[in-house]
């Protein structure tokens, strides 16, 4: 019988224990490296090869690492193997209170717009007090946009031993409209008014419909409106609920690079009775002195054919004062 020689059978026993114990790393260029996993962080990965001795790779050029007892890990490396599914980890919790603040942030901001004041003081043969206030901005978006304003008016006399106040109403409103086409847009609208001397407590009306912008450019913009409005008015002598059918005419042109003109005009019908509407009318001539200040002069009207009692059917207030203006400069 042959004789098998000792250094023989060593080196197939150290081969066999190698194979055993031999671990495998892949690498991102597609390479396979054979050895013995000595040393492993979280950076580096030492392997113990028969050819090269102990070799060290960084896990940045490592896909897979099969260990010694030939367990499949993926590598610690900052792109993961295409088979392996990577949870992502949800995002960070978002504070109630800064929820809060950013919605409110959200509401507040992106506003054009400009708000105004006058104030009149007389002493002598008339002793009158007079001050009117008003808002109006608008906050554009691509789907549409929101305007909203308000106006008011107080006066009192103090001519005779007790005060008298003579004048306290305030009107405004707010419009939201969703972009159809390119000039055509649907719109909701809220209007509301408030007349002491009338003797009107509140005047709530509630409305919707289709609006065309015919003429839109940087100086002119003319926009008609037609829609139907439920008018809920609480008066002395009796509330009154009204369907009413509304049409609408908004213009504004742009005189020069300092003043600019601006008109509002909305005609109410009561659909149960022909006889009966209302017409409310706004105009206002505004002029910039600098930036964010200006001056102004605003005519309103309110008609209203079938008044309560003696109330006089016409209401028109002019006023001037000054005007501040903040957003955007249009």
């Amino acid at each position: 019988m042959r004789q098998i020689s000792v250094p023989l059978v060593l080196l197939l026993v150290l081969s066999l224990v190698q194979s055993i114990f031999a671990g495998e790393i892949t690498l991102k260029n597609g390479d396979r490296i054979s050895g013995k996993i000595v040393d492993e962080t979280e950076d580096t990965v030492v392997v113990e090869t028969a050819y090269a001795g102990k070799v060290t790779i960084a896990r940045t050029h490592i896909i897979k690492v099969v260990s010694d007892a030939a367990t499949s890990t993926a590598a610690k490396s900052d792109v993961q193997p295409t088979s392996v599914t990577q949870a992502t980890a949800p995002p960070p919790a978002v504070p109630r209170l800064q929820r809060r603040s950013n919605r409110l942030q959200h509401i507040v901001s992106g506003w054009d717009g400009n708000a105004n004041i006058g104030f009149s003081y007389t002493s002598g043969n008339a002793n009158n007090i007079t001050m009117t206030t008003g808002l109006r901005a608008v906050k554009a978006s691509p789907d549409g946009g929101m305007t909203v304003y308000f106006r008011s008016l107080w006066n009192s006399s103090h001519r005779s031993p007790a005060t008298i106040t003579t004048q306290n109403a305030f009107w405004g409103g707010a419009r939201y409209d969703r972009n159809l086409t390119k000039k055509m847009f649907g719109f909701l609208s809220y209007d509301f008014e408030r007349d002491k001397p009338k003797r009107l407590s509140f005047r709530s009306v509630a409305g919707g419909g289709l609006g065309h912008r015919t003429i839109r450019n940087d100086r002119t913009q003319l926009e008609v409106l037609a829609g139907m409005a439920w008018n809920r008015t609480w008066q002395a002598g009796g509330d009154s609920d009204t369907p009413e059918g509304l049409v609408g005419l908004n213009f504004k042109q742009k005189l020069n690079s300092r003043m600019r003109l601006q008109n509002a005009f909305t005609y109410f019908q009561n659909v149960t009775d022909r006889h009966e509407y209302r017409i409310l009318f706004d105009t206002s001539l505004t002029t910039d002195l600098t930036p964010k200040i200006g001056v102004y002069v605003a005519v309103g009207n309110r008609f209203n054919n079938d008044p309560l009692g003696n109330a006089a059917k016409n209401d028109f207030l002019l006023t001037t004062g000054l005007k501040w203006n903040f957003g955007k400069k249009k």
